[in-house]
């Protein structure tokens, strides 16, 4: 990084033009670095996995640079990447194609939503839920004591409940779970009682303004927001995905002198 910088500087005097030539080449020895960097750890024999979430996101820049790691890569070395459905023009899956052609082996795993049990251990774990402490205000039955074909049987009927209430609104989305777990318990609807335990009533939780999708979810989430807050984003969403913080901080102030006007 230093003796790319160093190498920058000398080039300062250049036109407009040789500038752009030599980020090229500057940008072309950093991927040549990488890709040597990535060979050399990948080669000492113990196994690497690098992960890159939301590669729906990258652009071609991006994808050249993972183009150049993965083939700078030698066994035993993982990549995973996680992205949101795409249409198969996309750049990513593009490239993925034309590597399938090298060395590499390539496994795909469509994740499904999950399963009322699946939701029932993420709230479980989530919430820290002893589920024989756990105290939701629902009468219990034996039927509602267990779920079908699962061998634990003695799981608590109020938290089983809960569950299957969570399941009827977010179909199994675990992004909506948690958001709809926060947005509980900022209404009040879930609350730690005085020895630290979840407690919930169920019938408030079916009479709340439940939310059918994300977007509601994040839209009601913002209406709750301090109105400075709300202003501060608008002035956001017109700009743009990248905002400079000395421009929004003039805007703020001039949107402000507007409105007291």
């Amino acid at each position: 990084y230093f003796l790319l910088e160093e190498e920058e500087k000398k080039q300062s005097d250049r036109s407009l033009e040789s500038r752009h030539d030599y980020t090229e080449i500057r940008l072309h020895r950093l991927n040549h670095l990488l890709k040597k960097f990535i060979h050399a750890i990948s080669s000492v024999g113990d196994p690497i996995i690098l992960l890159v979430d939301d590669v729906q996101w990258a652009d071609l820049s991006s994808l050249e640079l993972l183009r150049n790691l993965i083939q700078g890569a030698t066994s035993p070395f993982t990549f995973i990447f996680t992205y949101r459905p795409i249409e198969p023009s996309h750049p990513f899956l593009q490239m993925i194609a034309e590597l399938e052609h090298t060395r590499i082996t390539k496994t795909e795993i469509h994740l499904r939503n999950l399963g009322e049990k699946s939701v029932y251990d993420l709230v479980e774990s989530t919430l820290n839920i002893d589920p024989k402490k756990a105290r939701g205000m629902m009468p219990r039955t034996h039927e509602e004591m267990k779920f079908d074909n699962d061998e634990r049987v003695e799981k608590c009927t109020s938290l089983k409940t809960l569950t299957h209430e969570i399941c009827n609104i977010t179909n199994g989305n675990p992004f909506f779970i948690k958001q709809q777990i926060i947005y509980w318990i900022g209404q009040g609807l879930l609350a730690l009682d005085e020895n630290d335990q979840w407690v919930w009533d169920i019938d408030k939780i079916r009479e709340s303004n439940v939310l059918g999708d994300v977007v509601s979810m994040i839209l009601e989430k913002i209406k709750m927001l301090p109105v400075s807050t709300k202003s501060a984003l608008t002035i956001c969403a017109c700009i743009g995905s990248k905002v400079d913080l000395d421009l929004l901080g003039l805007l703020f102030r001039e949107m402000h002198l507007l409105n007291d006007k």
